[in-house]
C-alpha cells in the first residue's frame, strides 16, 4: 500500500515565502528558515524550495539560504530556481538539498534532464512544471518537449 506524505512547496522571492497566482500579485508570508523548521518539526516528510524569480532574473539560487536550511531541518529538500549547471546542482547538493528540481532549464536544454540523471543519480532528480490549461498553446509545445525527454 503507497503511503501518503506531506510534502510542502515554498515559493521564494527576496528570502521571503511568497504565494501569489501565476507568479503576479505575490503576498510575502515570512522566513523560509523559519517556515522550513515549522514543517520540519510539524511533520511534513519533504520539502521543496522555489526560487521562483531567479531564472527570470538571471541569477545564481541563494546557496546561503540553501545551506542554512540544511543546518535546520531534519528531512529531505529539494531547491530549485536559477540552476544553469551541473556545478550549480554540486554546490546546492553539497549545501545539504537532496534533490535538485529543474523548470526553465529543462525547456531551454531538454537533455539536461538526462546528463543530470547519469551525473548526480536519478533520485536526486526532480522536474517540476507549471501546469495550465489544456487548450493553452504553450501546454501543446511543453507536451511535445515532454514526448521528446520520454524518448530520449
Amino acid at each position: 500500500m503507497l503511503t501518503k506524505r506531506i510534502i510542502p512547496c515554498l515559493d521564494i522571492r527576496n528570502r521571503k515565502v511568497t504565494k501569489g497566482v501565476k507568479f503576479q500579485n505575490n503576498v510575502d508570508l515570512g522566513d523560509p528558515i523559519e517556515m522550513a523548521v515549522a514543517y520540519s518539526d510539524g511533520g511534513a516528510d519533504e520539502l521543496v524550495f522555489y526560487d521562483i524569480t531567479a531564472s527570470a532574473e538571471r541569477r545564481p539560487i541563494d546557496i546561503d539560504m540553501v545551506k542554512e536550511i540544511g543546518k535546520v531541518v531534519h528531512i529531505p529538500f529539494a531547491v530549485g530556481g536559477g540552476l544553469k549547471t551541473i556545478d550549480d546542482m554540486y554546490a546546492v547538493l553539497g549545501a545539504g538539498a537532496e534533490k535538485i528540481s529543474v523548470n526553465s532549464l529543462a525547456v531551454e536544454e531538454p537533455d539536461i534532464i538526462a546528463e543530470m540523471s547519469t551525473v548526480l543519480g536519478s533520485q536526486n532528480v526532480v522536474l517540476g512544471m507549471d501546469p495550465i490549461r489544456p487548450d493553452d498553446a504553450r501546454l501543446k509545445a511543453n507536451l511535445k518537449r515532454l514526448e521528446k525527454l520520454k524518448k530520449g
